[in-house]
């Protein structure tokens, strides 16, 4: 058993580690209905077991109750036809006279004690008979009540009923054909019968005769002799001193399940020690319940035999009948999840089918699946991604294709600019030479900031690099003015190796010196302060001049220019170094004016708060480059 277990679960886990999609998602399926219903039945159907067993205790108990309250009734009635037989003078009377009675006092006897008596028997409507026997051989016989005792004195129960010495003597289903001896109608009763047999004694003691009163079994044990074929049981009447069993013979118990007495009295012998109770037994192959209590009649139990196998037959056959169904139901269940299953995953195996298309190159398969659901989400980013990954792709071939012209343009030019680089530095020794050195300062600045240019090894620099470069730039810009433009840089050393797009800073000090110093620089010196400050997200690098700086309106013009809305009255400086950050870094990053008219011009460039080299993606180079 355990072996097969193992079998089915690695089985199971083969299908989940191996098996395709569909295979596990109707076995997924199969198991999630098939085993509530399989549980939810065994529990039904052991409900049901133990509520019919319920039901068939209480249905016997209720039976045995009803079957002793009628006994009790019927014992009372027969005890009370029988005493006051016993204690009717006229009777007594009758019994003790002779052939010389006198007419006139049998005519008083039949008239009215006889006649009692008969109307006793017909008041008492289940009553079969009342019979008198009498050892006296002249009184006469009067049918059907007087009879003489030579009649039954061979009988078994006269001798029991001799030996109870005046105590009454119950004999139960038995045939009372024996009074039928020398009569002239010499019918058989076919009636079992009850009767209650007691002797007549008067006076001291003296024996007159028995009196028996008769009752039809099936009035006497109405639910012993009722056909309802053991829906509630069988009654059984046992004898406790010697254990005889009295039933109907012809019931269900004996007729149809092959209930053997004999067995059942050596298992119920010694067992019946209380006044009621309950016991289980088996025979064969059924199983019964035994409820069982003392009877009206004395010595004698009632006991109701209830074949369990037969209360829970019904049972049975349900629980067949819902085995197959839930069968039926599940493979039906089955069936349709398949079909059901196989629709909803043709879409997504149509995305499968894409993907393996993707996977021999072709980067832009058709994909017809759309929808809110899931597999239509699922698609439409796969067609998104895929789209993404072509432009990527391209992108990557233009860069390579921009890397190698760059490249190409580097050798070009690299004799023209080391032919530049000798030929400024011959000047700047010859204005050494001559003393000059103004000249000598400005040409050295012009030869570094034209090698800063046509040095392009990477798009960032550190912040040290372009500040030297601005502070270059400024020398040479000094030259054009009558007055000096003084540069004070307020960074701290920590942000000095910062890295940073070449050549962001020179468009800002250019626009500085350009818009906000010129007209200031022929009357006095002029400032520019580049400082950098930071938050937790940003860092932001401003270039600020002392200069006339602008009104409201115009810097919002200006921004709107830079932030894309391009105004052919502004230049591209500022809006070409805005557009780079975006490129590199992303849209919320670029340049910020702030100006107050007469006083001073800020341009902040907004940068991410990122230390060392920074790595951008979905950057257009192919635009940059244009």
């Amino acid at each position: 058993m355990k072996n097969n277990i193992v079998i089915f679960w690695g089985k199971v886990k083969q299908i989940f580690i191996s098996g395709s999609l569909m295979k596990k998602l109707i076995t997924m399926y199969i198991f999630i209905i098939g085993i509530p219903i399989v549980i939810f039945s065994l529990y039904i159907f052991s409900s049901l077991s133990a509520k019919a067993k319920h039901d068939a205790i209480s249905r016997g108990e209720y039976d045995l109750s009803t079957e002793y309250d009628s006994i009790e009734k019927n014992v009372y009635i027969m005890r009370n036809i029988v005493n006051s037989i016993k204690s009717d003078s006229g009777v007594i009377g009758y019994l003790q006279g002779d052939n010389n009675q006198e007419a006139k006092t049998l005519i008083d006897f039949r008239e009215t004690t006889y006649k009692q008596l008969i109307n006793l028997q017909n008041n008492n409507p289940t009553i079969k008979q009342i019979n008198i026997f009498t050892s006296n051989s002249q009184v006469s016989e009067i049918w059907p009540t007087f009879y003489k005792e030579n009649r039954v004195a061979i009988d078994g129960w006269y001798e029991k009923t001799i030996e109870k010495n005046g105590a009454e003597y119950w004999n139960v289903n038995h045939y009372d054909n024996d009074i039928l001896v020398n009569s002239t109608l010499n019918e058989e009763s076919k009636d079992l019968v009850v009767s209650i047999n007691k002797k007549i004694n008067y006076p001291n003691d003296k024996y007159l005769g028995i009196s028996r009163v008769t009752m039809r079994s099936k009035d006497f044990f109405p639910k012993m002799f009722e056909k309802d074929e053991l829906k509630s049981g069988q009654i059984l009447l046992i004898d406790n001193e010697n254990m005889n069993i009295r039933t109907d013979e012809n019931s269900s118990l004996l007729r149809n399940f092959d209930f053997d007495k004999s067995k059942f009295r050596e298992f119920i012998d010694g067992k019946l020690e209380h006044e009621k109770g309950e016991l289980t037994y088996n025979q064969g192959n059924e199983d019964y319940i035994i409820i069982y209590e003392e009877s009206p009649i004395p010595n004698n139990y009632l006991l109701n035999i209830i074949p369990l196998n037969n209360i829970s037959q019904e049972i049975k056959n349900s629980k067949y009948v819902v085995i197959w169904g839930s069968t039926f139901l599940l493979l039906f269940l089955s069936i349709l999840i398949y079909y059901a299953t196989k629709t909803i995953l043709k879409r997504l195996y149509k995305i499968i089918s894409a993907v393996k298309q993707v996977r021999t190159g072709d980067l832009m398969p058709s994909i017809d699946v759309y929808g809110n659901d899931e597999v239509g989400v699922l698609a439409h980013n796969f067609r998104q991604m895929m789209k993404t990954i072509d432009v990527l792709i391209k992108d990557s071939v233009n860069k390579e294709i921009i890397t190698k012209e760059a490249e190409l343009k580097a050798l070009k030019t690299q004799i023209d600019s080391h032919f530049l680089y000798n030929t400024l530095e011959n000047i700047r020794m010859m204005a050494l030479v001559e003393e000059n050195y103004i000249v000598s300062d400005c040409l050295a600045s012009l030869g570094d900031m034209m090698r800063y240019n046509m040095k392009w090894n990477n798009e960032f620099v550190p912040l040290s690099e372009e500040v030297s470069h601005i502070r270059n730039y400024i020398t040479l810009m000094t030259l054009r003015y009558d007055f000096e433009i003084i540069l004070k840089v307020d960074i701290d050393e920590e942000f000095l190796n910062r890295k940073i797009l070449k050549l962001s800073i020179q468009p800002l000090v250019e626009n500085a010196v350009k818009h906000g110093l010129s007209k200031k620089l022929m009357d006095e010196n002029g400032y520019i302060y580049i400082s950098v400050n930071i938050d937790k997200e940003y860092l932001y690098l401003n270039v600020k001049d002392d200069g006339n700086g602008m009104n409201i309106g115009k810097v919002q013009e200006i921004q709107n220019h830079i932030n894309g809305n391009a105004d052919k009255r502004y230049g591209l400086g500022l809006k070409n170094v805005s557009d780079r950050i975006k490129l590199f870094y992303g849209k919320e990053y670029g340049v910020m004016i702030d100006s107050k008219e007469d006083h001073y011009t800020k341009i902040t460039l907004k940068l991410p708060n990122i230390d060392g080299d920074v790595q951008f993606k979905n950057v257009d180079k192919t635009e940059w480059n244009k």
